[in-house]
């Protein structure tokens, strides 16, 4: 009985200090003024903050919360990738831009080639964009924003699980250098421009990604799983 008490006693320190630690994170990403999350209404703001007190309850609840917060993680970086592609270049505000521009298969130029690939990657967005494509950036900052958010939420509660933020931070940066420069090959493959791999090397992206995706499974299930629980809240 004794055991069982400390393990929840255990539980629930380790939920109010990681609570704090995400909520502090959080209340500076919504301070920043020249991010797009300061410029939310108060509702979204919340909303985002209760998804994410959520996914720390299903990771605490899970059978194995380390494999559990490690699927999000993936999933979340993946989806960030997709658009910090064009996001990556020289003096990028975000020092995980900056730091990714190091890795092998992400030029930080992208930015450049948007007039071409948004036809192809942001249809929908360029009808109803200005020759500036405004809409497409909007689009661009605030999927990439919110992914990079959850993503620091997800690596919040890794830290705390594993008790090793350094591991933790080599962990996130291997698998941003692997999916940065997978969408970054996608996307140059599928607009004609010059691509930065090999064949040999664009499958290998393929296969390690792939890998990847099997194992944190269905990112819509699990986005369905985090609403539901943050409405419960």
């Amino acid at each position: 009985m004794n055991e069982v008490n400390r393990k929840k006693i255990n539980s629930f320190s380790l939920l109010d200090v990681t609570r704090a630690r995400i909520a502090a994170f959080l209340y500076k990403a919504y301070s920043d003024s020249e991010g797009l999350l300061g410029g939310l209404d108060c509702w979204t703001q919340r909303r985002i903050t209760e998804e994410n007190l959520a996914k720390l309850a299903l990771v605490l609840d899970a059978d194995d919360p380390v494999e559990a917060c490690y699927r999000d993680l993936i999933r979340e970086i993946d989806n960030e990738a997709e658009t910090g592609i064009y996001l990556a270049r020289s003096g990028a505000r975000s020092r995980h831009l900056q730091r990714v521009m190091d890795e092998p298969g992400v030029s930080g130029e992208l930015y450049r080639e948007l007039q071409t690939i948004a036809p192809n990657m942001f249809a929908d967005e360029v009808a109803r964009s200005t020759d500036e494509l405004d809409l497409v950036w909007i689009t661009i900052r605030a999927c990439h924003d919110r992914a990079h958010v959850d993503a620091s939420v997800s690596e919040i509660i890794m830290a705390f699980l594993v008790d090793d933020r350094q591991s933790v931070r080599d962990m996130s940066n291997a698998m941003r250098a692997l999916h940065y420069a997978y969408h970054e090959d996608a996307v140059r493959r599928r607009c004609d421009l010059p691509p930065l791999t090999s064949d040999t090397e664009s499958r290998e992206l393929v296969i390690m990604v792939t890998e990847l995706a099997d194992r944190s499974g269905s990112y819509e299930k699990r986005v369905t799983e985090i609403r539901g629980r943050a409405d419960t809240r």
